[in-house]
């Protein structure tokens, strides 16, 4: 009877558990184990571990999941750069397991090819795109086996010196490459070799070309079905993307020096390379289309679910914390309840969980990484559940503090 009601009694308590494991960088040079562990509605995030890693301090600036392999790919944007294997314990802790040089300025990296045996590194401070075999084999030194150089702009300005590559991503197929590249207002495409990791340059019907003075700086792939936005389907014996007959894709970018979010649909050609028409005219996601100051920037953008997001930095909308935009599919104008708090200052990444109802946010000046609930099938952002201060934040008016946050999924 004692223990019919002790074992009543402890499935009745909520227990605690680990809900899941983040991972952050810094630019101190860190790499942050996180916990985020869950009691019935309540959430508690700590930090697990950290190491100076990726290329030191000022250097550690991005990170790629690689949980099939049990990996972290760390970037760091140094002279020289450096691209990291990281392998994951059990317990969140993290080994380096191999260091090696990259061209300077890595800032972004992405996983490719059917087994995702390649990893491309768009280098924001070195004009190219540098190429990877991976896992590194045991023998010999790793190096790129490819450097892909892009062309530099024909007008150069103070803000736009040179062609900036600022992230690579991948089109729903995986067949191609693309690189919203800051300094030239491009977007530069590519269609992958599948067998040699290689990337052929698409011609000009596929090159997206922005006003000048747009700084496109990130984007984000969405597939839709009968109007209604849906996730991309993954194959049982694989990572990689596949398309589903009948479904619409658009290509959202977000730029970072006019501020505004642009649309595309992507038409595919057999055997050449997508053609991108824009939908409409590109517009500031942001009430009454101005930004509160000069300073203010739009950082990422993000979807899931019949709905996206975007991080807008220096807006200071809610007491001095900047925001998070939610759109719906379709919409054009934005109001104040489109807002929500990032709880930090200068939101510089953020990712949303695979299943929708979370969104981990990297405040970058306050070094708060910020959980937020959500709801998965509308896309609204409900209420911070958890906050941690990561590292220390910098100096008002200095580089530093976070650069990047993963969900380790």
């Amino acid at each position: 009877m004692f223990l019919q009601s002790a074992l009543a009694l402890s499935l009745a308590l909520p227990s605690l558990s680990t809900a899941a494991r983040l991972f952050a960088t810094h630019y101190d040079g860190n790499v942050y184990a996180l916990n985020l562990e869950r009691e019935g509605d309540k959430f508690s995030l700590t930090k697990s571990y950290n190491e100076t890693t990726c290329g030191g301090a000022g250097s550690t600036s991005a990170l790629t999941v690689d949980s099939a392999r049990g990996l972290l790919w760390c970037v760091g944007e140094g002279t020289p750069g450096a691209l990291t294997a990281l392998q994951v314990e059990k317990d969140g802790r993290f080994v380096k397991s191999v260091t090696v040089e990259t061209p300077p300025g890595g800032v972004d990296s992405v996983m490719y090819g059917k087994d995702n045996q390649f990893l491309a590194i768009a280098h924001y401070g070195n004009s190219s795109i540098s190429l990877f075999n991976i896992p590194f084999a045991d023998k010999g030194k790793p190096a790129p086996f490819d450097v892909v150089r892009l062309p530099q702009p024909t007008n150069v300005t103070e803000k736009q010196p040179k062609s900036q590559p600022h992230q690579v991503l991948l089109d729903p197929t995986g067949s191609f490459l693309l690189s919203p590249d800051l300094g030239s207002d491009v977007m530069h495409v590519f269609a992958i070799d599948q067998e040699s990791g290689k990337l052929n340059k698409c011609g000009s019907n596929s090159t997206i070309h922005y006003d000048k003075g747009s700084g496109p700086r990130h984007g984000v792939f969405v597939t839709s079905s009968e109007g209604h936005h849906a996730r991309l389907a993954r194959s049982p014996h694989r990572e990689r993307l596949t398309r589903r007959h009948g479904e619409k894709t658009t290509l959202y970018t977000v730029e970072e020096l006019r501020g505004d979010v642009c649309s595309f649909d992507v038409s595919y050609v057999k055997n050449g390379c997508p053609v991108f028409k824009p939908l409409s005219a590109c517009f500031r996601p942001y009430p009454g289309s101005n930004f509160p100051s000069n300073q203010t920037t739009l950082g990422e953008i993000r979807a899931a679910g019949p709905t996206l997001h975007i991080s807008v930095r220096k807006d200071g909308k809610f007491d001095g914390n900047d925001s998070l935009v939610t759109l719906k599919p379709g919409q054009k104008t934005v109001t104040d309840d489109d807002l929500f708090s990032s709880s930090g200052k200068t939101p510089r990444s953020f990712v949303i969980n695979k299943k929708g109802d979370l969104v981990a946010v990297g405040n970058q000046d306050s070094s708060t990484v910020a959980i937020i609930k959500r709801d998965p099938q509308t896309g609204k952002l409900l209420n911070e559940v958890a906050s941690l201060l990561v590292g220390e934040a910098p100096a008002e008016g200095t580089w530093g503090g976070l650069s990047s946050i993963v969900w380790y999924e």
